[in-house]
């Protein structure tokens, strides 16, 4: 018998990197060693090929990953349908099929979302719906400030308040201070337990941002928000409460769980700065739009699987699997019932969710964790010495616009492989089914257009309508012809 029964490696003469070397290069048989098995990321993080150790140094290591009641994390299902009976019934079938999560991404004029403009609209939508028991958030954008007062109208007169879970998903330009103000004072002193603030580094993702630049404007544009809201009286633990952030998460699943790791620890990071005393935040994982083929959708399966991996092992609240179609148009019933049920999946069978960050003490996860994280800081403090979020637009514009660039250069030449974009392309495949996308007859009247939260609520009461601005917010780069000389590095 043995006292070392879980020490597998007890007895063995441990190698050296030495060793291991020499063994590589001749199994490479003279295939350079750099070329063939070094490898790098967008920022220049070098993955491998060999981890022996943790990193020597960590930003922080109070980056708690909090548990859900009941579940280890949410099953989340965006709404589109412009529709609102349609968009209602793809509610009622996503929660009969396992969701326990819904994001409502709404567009009054019905060509991104669902077609809502008043609290007639709202009820009919949540027809149905145990609003107590499913948390509800408005898909993040600018134009949230009239929905948000069109929400509260709706739960203080069908629930009670204490008993929903909502997030208005606001993203305010930094102009917005009052609004902000009146947002979070509403909140603290009626529902302190909801959400006011998305911070939106999805939609830089989209714009084509590196992992680290990506971390860098969440880092950005917290601390811009921070700063206005604490100049309205608010302290930081009252702030961050008030905040939740949304991640894309792409098909590589251990970069996923890394990006979501280094997401906490910066979080830490930049709230223990403050002084906060909550170091924790809320984490919504989308699975990228940008990373899905329109001509071969089958093979987005393939894609999500991963993405929605990284997620969950990354210890992501809240996750939206998107339908594997979604570049194509309106989902089917069965496409959005395959998206539910590959997080079902990973739950109930693959049990992903029993082990809390399962890439704790990984060599690999560590230390990419730690390098991403430092990465991220650097982008960050350099944004903080051009004066923060409002006056390092347009340098981290003409950033992303150079790193999608030279991602696009990668992919047109076949240095970068994607299956069902340039690799294992199947023209003649079957045909992926979408709905159609029906005319919608506008409602017209009287629009929401109060700065002030008090009388943004009476005019949604008296039912006055969305302004039909209300379309999710994206980020568009700065490209290279409208570069200022010299912004470029």
């Amino acid at each position: 018998m043995t006292d070392h029964i879980l020490d597998f490696a007890h007895g063995f003469e441990s190698g050296t990197n030495a060793q291991w070397r020499t063994l590589s290069d001749k199994a490479l048989r003279g295939s350079n060693f750099e070329k063939t098995l070094v490898h790098h990321t967008e920022d220049g993080i070098k993955r491998g090929p060999l981890f022996t150790d943790g990193p020597k140094n960590s930003i922080n290591n109070t980056a708690e990953i909090p548990h859900l009641a009941a579940r280890p994390w949410h099953i989340t299902s965006e709404i589109d349908h412009p529709e609102i009976e349609m968009a209602n019934a793809d509610i009622l079938a996503d929660l009969q099929g396992g969701v326990s999560a819904i994001t409502l991404r709404l567009d009054p004029t019905g060509k991104q979302g669902i077609a809502l403009r008043d609290r007639s609209d709202l009820q009919r939508l949540l027809s149905g719906v145990h609003t107590n028991l499913v948390p509800i958030a408005l898909a993040p954008s600018a134009h949230n400030f009239a929905a948000a007062a069109l929400l509260v109208q709706h739960f203080e007169a069908h629930a009670d308040l204490a008993d929903t879970h909502i997030g208005f998903g606001f993203t305010p330009d930094m102009s917005d201070t009052e609004k902000c103000a009146n947002l979070a004072n509403w909140i603290k002193h009626h529902a302190p337990h909801w959400k006011a603030f998305s911070i939106n580094a999805v939609g830089v993702h989209e714009a084509g941002a590196t992992q680290a630049q990506e971390l860098a404007y969440m880092l950005s544009y917290t601390v811009q928000l921070i700063r206005n809201l604490q100049t309205h009286g608010f302290t930081i633990d009252e702030v961050l409460a008030l905040m939740d952030v949304h991640l894309a998460s792409d098909q590589d699943g251990h970069m996923g769980i890394v990006k979501m790791r280094a997401a906490r620890m910066l979080w830490a990071k930049m709230a223990e700065s403050f002084g906060a005393s909550i170091t924790t935040c809320i984490l919504q994982a989308t699975s990228a739009r940008r990373m899905l083929s329109k001509m071969d959708p089958w093979s987005n399966m393939l894609r999500l699987g991963g993405a929605t991996f990284g997620a969950i092992c990354g210890g992501a609240n809240y996750i939206t699997t998107l339908p594997f179609t979604h570049p194509l148009g309106l989902a089917t019933s069965f496409a959005r019932r395959i998206a539910r049920n590959q997080q079902i999946l990973l739950m109930e069978e693959s049990r992903l969710g029993q082990v809390n960050d399962p890439a704790n003490g990984s060599y690999t996860h560590e230390t990419l964790t730690y390098e991403l994280s430092k990465t991220a800081w650097d982008i960050f403090q350099e944004m903080e010495k051009l004066g923060g979020w409002e006056n390092a637009q347009t340098w981290f514009q003409t950033q992303i616009y150079q790193a999608h660039e030279k991602r696009m250069k990668k992919i047109n030449n076949g240095e970068t492989l994607l299956i069902g974009v340039n690799q294992f392309i199947k023209p003649d495949g079957r045909k992926a089914e979408i709905r159609p996308r029906p005319q919608i007859k506008i409602k017209t009247g009287a629009e929401i257009n109060a700065a002030s939260f008090a009388t943004a609520m009476k005019q949604a009461k008296q039912g006055l309508l969305l302004p039909l601005k209300m379309q999710p917010s994206t980020f568009v780069p700065v490209r290279a012809t409208e570069i200022p000389k010299g912004a470029a590095s």
